[in-house]
């Protein structure tokens, strides 16, 4: 995805990063196996949505480089350039990156004091990620998905 995401404190799910209409959207094409048109979507979305809105929205999510659009006959078929997880974890991965820039430390103590509330099976696959960077042998521990780099 390109440029700076707006993360939303106050909204849930994926309207934390997306407008609510794009999550809307976002949705119906992760729901789909094959790519649709604007009319898909609006028949998707149901009665009373908007041709035009639903048209701008996906040239919208195109630009972001959330979709890819092709045209087949007269009509532009659209389908997500990634899976949802995939998408997920890159959202998580800025969002934390951003605070560890911005807060530094006391992010990452705000990071630690919210493991209180992780299971205990998920305590359990934090420290096997973390003996794996410790026991890696590259610098800092830090391995092949150190700081900087990014998981394709």
């Amino acid at each position: 995805m390109s440029g700076p995401r707006i993360f939303r404190l106050r909204k849930t799910g994926l309207a934390r990063v997306l407008g609510d209409l794009e999550a809307r959207v976002m949705e119906v094409l992760w729901n789909h196996d094959k790519a649709l048109s604007v009319q898909d979507v609006c028949r998707s979305l149901g009665e009373g949505t908007n041709y035009k809105t639903i048209m701008t929205v996906l040239t919208r999510l195109v630009d972001k480089g959330l979709l890819q659009r092709h045209r087949e006959g007269r009509a532009f078929l659209y389908r997500p350039r990634m899976q949802p997880d995939v998408f997920l974890k890159s959202v998580a991965d800025d969002v934390v990156q951003g605070l560890i820039q911005e807060y530094g430390d006391v992010a990452v103590a705000s990071f630690i004091h919210a493991l209180d509330t992780v299971s205990p099976d998920g305590l359990a696959r934090l420290e096997r990620v973390l003996r794996e960077r410790r026991t890696d042998g590259s610098p800092g521990g830090q391995g092949q998905h150190g700081a900087g780099k990014k998981d394709q």
